[in-house]
Order: C-alpha cells, then sequence, then structure tokens
C-alpha cells in the first residue's frame, strides 16, 4: 500500500515503541560489515580484535541514547536529523553538514553495496553483474518505492532470520567439533590471534572507538529511528539495542574461527568458501545465506531510505516552490532509482578491502564527534565555526594520511577538531569580554 502522505512515507503511520525500536535499530545496525568486518578484525588483530569490534559498537549504541534523549526533549518534533540541524545551525553551518551527511551515507551504501559483491561471488557461479542488479533492484523497491511501512514489515522477518543463524549455527559447529580441538587448532595453527598485548590492536581499538562514536552519532537513520519513538522509551530503546547487539558481531567471529582452526586461509572469500564446506548440513547453510542476505539488504534499504527522505525533505524542498505529499513521494522514488544505480556502478568497478574502506571515512566520523555532542549539549543556535572545524580537521587528516598510519590520522582528525573548537571558542569569549568592558567604558 503506497504511502498517503510524505511524513508516513519517512516515519510511518505510527509512533513506534520499545519492541519495534529495538527491532528497526538492529535491522539497520547488524550490516553486511557486521558480518565480514568483524571477522576481518579477528583475523587481523587477534581473538581480542574481534570482541573488540562487538564492543566498540555496543559502547556507541548507549552512548548515543544519552543523545538521543537530549535531542528529544531540546526538539521533540521532526522527520529527519536536517530539521534538528536546521533549527540549530545557522544556513553556512547547516548546508556544511548537510553535505557532509550525504556524502558519508553515499559511502555506507558503498559499503553494503561491496558486501553484496562479496556475498555474491560466494554463492552464484554468474557474472557479477547479475546478482548486484537484483540485490539493488530489490532494495530500491523495497525499501526507496515502499517507505518505511515497508521497511518495517520486513524488519522483523529479518531479525528473526538473523538471530535464528548467529545462535543456532555456532551451537551446532562447537557440539559437532567441540570447544578444545578448536583452541588447540588456533594456538598451531594461528598462535598470534591469542596475543593481546599488540600495539597494533590498542590502536585499532582506540581509533575504532572514535569512528564508532562518529558514526552512530551521525547517522541519518539512527536520528530518523529517534524522532520515531516515544520520548520516554528512547534511552532504554538504544541502550538495550547495544546490549542486544554485541552477540551479532561475536556469533560471526566465532563462526569463522570454526574455519580457520583446521588450517591457512588467503583473504574473506578463502574463509567463506572454508565455511561452506563446514555447513554439511543444506537447513544451516540457508540459514546463513538468508541471515547475511537480511543483514545486507535492511541495512542498505534502511540508509537509502534514509538518505532519500533527507534530500527530499532538507534540500530539494527549500529551494523550489511547494510540493504536494504525493509529489514529493514521486521525487524519493525517482531519487532511490538514481542513487542504486549510482552504487550499483560504483560497486561494480571499484574492490577495495571491506575493513580498509570502512577505516577510510574514519577521519570524517572522528572529525566530527566534537562538532556534534558540542551542537547537541548547547543551547541555542551554535556558531559557524563549530561545523566548519570539522571540514578543516577532515582536510588536514587526510593530507597527512599518506605520511602516518590510518589510525594516526583518525586520532589527528579527532583531536584537531577539538582543538580548533577550544580554540575558536576562548578567542569568542574574550572577543565577548572585550566588547562588554567596551561598551561599559
Amino acid at each position: 500500500m503506497r504511502s498517503r502522505t510524505f511524513q508516513e512515507y519517512v516515519q510511518g503511520p505510527i509512533q513506534i515503541g520499545m519492541g519495534l525500536g529495538i527491532i528497526s535499530l538492529l535491522a539497520r545496525w547488524v550490516t553486511g560489515t557486521t558480518i565480514l568486518s568483524s571477522p576481518e578484525s579477528m583475523v587481523k588483530y587477534g581473538v581480542f580484535g574481534g570482541i573488540g569490534y562487538a564492543l566498540m559498537g555496543a559502547i556507541a549504541l548507549f552512548m548515543f541514547s544519552f543523545i538521543g534523549k537530549r535531542v528529544r526533549q531540546d526538539f521533540p518534533v521532526g522527520l529527519t536529523i536536517g530539521d534538528y540541524l536546521k533549527a540549530r545551525l545557522h544556513p553556512l553551518g547547516y548546508w556544511i553538514l548537510i553535505v557532509i551527511l550525504v556524502i558519508t551515507s553515499l559511502h555506507i551504501l558503498f559499503i553494503q553495496g561491496m558486501a553484496a559483491s562479496t556475498l555474491c561471488q560466494f554463492l552464484f557461479d554468474t557474472p557479477l553483474y547479475v546478482g548486484l542488479f537484483f540485490f539493488f533492484a530489490f532494495c530500491v523497491l523495497y525499501a526507496g518505492f515502499g517507505g518505511l511501512k515497508l521497511i518495517h514489515g520486513f524488519a522483523a522477518f529479518q531479525v528473526i532470520s538473523m538471530f535464528a543463524a548467529v545462535i543456532l549455527i555456532p551451537l551446532y559447529f562447537f557440539v559437532k567439533e567441540g570447544i578444545q580441538p578448536v583452541y588447540d587448532g588456533i594456538r598451531l595453527y594461528h598462535p598470534y590471534m591469542l596475543v593481546i598485548n599488540k600495539y597494533d590492536l590498542w590502536s585499532f581499538l582506540f581509533a575504532g572507538l572514535l569512528v564508532g562514536f562518529g558514526q552512530f552519532f551521525f547517522d541519518l537513520t539512527s536520528w530518523q529511528r529517534l524522532f520515531m519513538m516515544e520520548m520516554k522509551k528512547v534511552r532504554l530503546t538504544f541502550s538495550l539495542s547495544g546490549l542486544i547487539w554485541i552477540i551479532f558481531p561475536l556469533s560471526f567471529s566465532s563462526l569463522f574461527i570454526m574455519v580457520i582452526f583446521t588450517g591457512g586461509f588467503t583473504d574473506i572469500h578463502s574463509i567463506l568458501a572454508g565455511l561452506a564446506n563446514k555447513i554439511t548440513t543444506p537447513f544451516f547453510f540457508i540459514l546463513f545465506v538468508l541471515c547475511a542476505i537480511s543483514a545486507i539488504t535492511s541495512t542498505f534499504g534502511a540508509c537509502l531510505h534514509s538518505l532519500v527522505s533527507l534530500i527530499v525533505a532538507n534540500i530539494l524542498e527549500p529551494l523550489q516552490t511547494k510540493k504536494s505529499d504525493q509529489q514529493k513521494i514521486r521525487m524519493a522514488c525517482l531519487l532511490s532509482i538514481c542513487i542504486g544505480g549510482l552504487v550499483f556502478v560504483a560497486t561494480l568497478f571499484y574492490s577495495p578491502n571491506l575493513l580498509e574502506l570502512l577505516f577510510y571515512s574514519g577521519n570524517i566520523y572522528s572529525a566530527l564527534l566534537a562538532p556534534i555532542l558540542v551542537i547537541v549539549f548547547s543551547k541555542g543556535k551554535v556558531a559557524d565555526y563549530i561545523p566548519i572545524s570539522a571540514v578543516l580537521a577532515i582536510v588536514a587528516s587526510y593530507i597527512i594520511q599518506p605520511h602516518v598510519s590510518e589510525f594516526q590520522s583518525i586520532w589527528f582528525s579527532g583531536l584537531a577538531s577539538l582543538t580548533i573548537l577550544v580554540i575558536c571558542t576562548i578567542l569568542t569569549l574574550i572577543k565577548n569580554k572585550w566588547r562588554i568592558v567596551k561598551t561599559k567604558l
């Protein structure tokens, strides 16, 4: 059924409670990246890297619950994060953050496209563009055309299938193989994975917290869900979502441990192939595939819908004469096709490592962390130097990135943004103090 109004297209027909809120957030944050990057974190940084990956996301969701409650108290009614930013920022700062939001959202869609590409290569013996075309077409139809009502209609099934996979498949493996043989195999073939005092591990965890906080705090879908929830249930909903979310990366990491404990591997594709050989029961193999498809499509669909809603409500509408609700919905559908096509082409012609791709945008999220906190916890409109500080920090971090490690550039980006904010705030206070003194004189 088509949405009757644009607000219904963006927010659905009803205000959601805690149960549907948790399902909606899990459908957004249990992603293709969660399935593939959490095992890559474990392989690259050891078992504690996989555990750290899980903790980073859970802590970020828990911390967002405090931001969410403050936002809803100050701004109880809104459709998107753009509505909130428009109320808190002057025009220059508003448009700076809107542009960054669009860029980061396209990047998230591209990451999910890469996860879909990996899955298609693993599952289908056909040209890559065939599997990807059907994936993007499905996501555009159900999320771009169906709106939030259809997204929530799929969300329950997607989350249930993911839960079934992360609980039943590891249980099946460990009952079949036993825990001791797995531990002995890791000690024999991959002893480095049991080491905790590695410099790279701590660098990864600290940088991951900066990236995770920035990504969760500046995510279109999370903000959109925030405005749909009952105000008194915001903090508990986000906190419980973080607590439940931690199960998924830990379970996916344990799945891949079951593959590599018997020998070596080359890349994520070889691990997936090994997993297929390990899952000899058709039911569990189908369950794993269903889980992976659900995770990728739910995230891509939620992010596509949020991005389209932002563009229509906060970019196109202010630049055009007043449109009817049906005209806005038609624009949203057309935008969904265009964005889906753009990401489809980009995915076909560019194939980076998923974990590297995730952290490549880390400079942006790290630089945004301090400004978004200042915007949320300040009173009234904030000065333009706050979003500008993020832009300066992002540019500076990418300039120095070739000369330092990826984690150091992320730290530098966050520190540079915070430093610029502090300096500008002190100068503003001095300027205001001097103006008061001068007026008295």
